[in-house]
């Protein structure tokens, strides 16, 4: 647990066993199998777009932080399996397959996907 981790310093299969040690460490629901948290992990990465920013460095960033801070101000511990699960897979995916551009831009663009 730290908040001087840099993400970009390591290759996405460290960061993918990293974020499968966080979900264990907060403690998996029951039933949930390991081997269906990594597979989905994996799919978070292979989802995720290749631009400058919104990467997969950016959401591990995020989810290692949110880990961080939930565990240093007692958040952790006042949650359940299922809720510690939910917000760092929240975390993991709040970028998912983000195009590296502002909505604004996409409307503007006439991206339909994003109300233009």
């Amino acid at each position: 647990l730290t908040f001087d981790l840099d993400p970009t310093t390591l290759p996405t299969d460290i960061l993918c066993h990293l974020a499968m040690e966080m979900f264990v460490s907060a403690g998996l629901p029951a039933g949930l199998a390991e081997d269906r948290v990594r597979r989905f992990i994996l799919a978070v990465r292979a989802s995720m777009l290749d631009n400058p920013y919104h990467n997969f460095y950016h959401v591990f960033d995020v989810m290692q932080t949110t880990l961080a801070l939930s565990t240093v101000t007692g958040t952790m511990a006042r949650l359940d399996a299922w809720e510690r699960f939910g917000m760092l897979s929240a975390a993991l995916c709040h970028d998912l397959e983000h195009p590296g551009v502002t909505s604004a831009f996409l409307s503007k663009a006439g991206d339909s996907t994003h109300g233009g």
